[in-house]
C-alpha cells in the first residue's frame, strides 16, 4: 500500500508564522507613528513660516515708499496670528543705533505715502515678526535699507 505524504502546515507551525508577523508588523508601525506627527509638526512649522514670511514681504514692500518707512507703518493687515516683535535702527555694520521704534498697521490716512527721498537716518531698519500657528511659532527678522 502506497503511503500519502501529508501536505501543509501544522496548528503551532501556523501560530509562530503569526506570531513573527506580529512582532515584525509592530516593530514596523511604532516608528511611522512616531514618523506622522513628526510630519504634522512640519507642516504646521512650514505653514507658521510662510505666514511670518507674508508679513516680512508685506511690510518690505510697502517701505518702497520714503513715507510709510519713516512713519514705521503699512496699509492693510498683517496676516492672522502674525505679530511684529520689535523694529530698530541699524547702522550698516549691523550696531542697534535706537531703541524699539513703534510700528502700526493703518489706512491710507493715518499711513500715507510719500514719494520725497526719506530723511537722513540710519541706513537699516531690522524687523522681527513672528507668527503663531497651531501650536508652532516661527520668528524671522530682515533688514530693510533705507528708500
Amino acid at each position: 500500500m502506497r503511503r500519502i505524504k501529508a501536505q501543509g502546515f501544522t496548528l503551532l507551525e501556523v501560530l509562530v508564522a503569526l506570531a513573527l508577523l506580529g512582532v515584525v508588523i509592530v516593530a514596523i508601525l511604532a516608528p511611522l507613528t512616531g514618523l506622522f506627527g513628526m510630519s504634522q509638526r512640519s507642516t504646521r512649522q512650514v505653514a507658521a513660516t510662510t505666514q511670518a514670511q507674508q508679513a516680512i514681504e508685506l511690510i518690505r514692500g510697502q517701505w518702497l515708499d520714503p513715507g510709510r518707512y519713516a512713519g514705521n507703518c503699512v496699509v492693510g493687515s498683517l496676516p492672522a496670528d502674525v505679530k511684529v516683535l520689535s523694529v530698530q535702527d541699524e547702522d550698516v555694520r549691523g550696531t542697534v543705533q535706537t531703541a524699539p521704534i513703534a510700528f502700526s498697521v493703518g489706512t491710507q490716512v493715518s499711513c500715507p505715502s510719500d514719494s520725497s527721498p526719506a530723511a537722513p537716518g540710519s541706513p537699516l531698519r531690522k524687523v522681527s515678526v513672528s507668527a503663531a500657528l497651531s501650536g508652532s511659532t516661527s520668528v524671522l527678522q530682515i533688514e530693510v535699507a533705507r528708500p
